[in-house]
């Protein structure tokens, strides 16, 4: 019972769960942002190319 208490004594409210989730997420977006090798620019480019050039062979083949 003592540890339940402690754990609602530090959220006194929803509000509060909410800023800290909040914190946590924004803290784990910048180091996802920052991180070099997450998604290397390079490598999207090339997937949205080839992804167009899917399309369009699409179009073409059902004009």
């Amino acid at each position: 019972m003592k540890q339940r208490a402690d754990v609602v004594g530090i959220f006194p409210n929803e509000e509060n769960i909410m800023q800290l989730l909040g914190a946590v997420l924004m803290e784990q977006n910048e180091k996802w942002l920052l991180q070099n090798g997450y998604l290397p620019q390079h490598t999207m480019a090339e997937i949205d190319h080839t992804a167009e050039d899917d399309v369009i062979d699409a179009l073409l083949l059902s004009a």
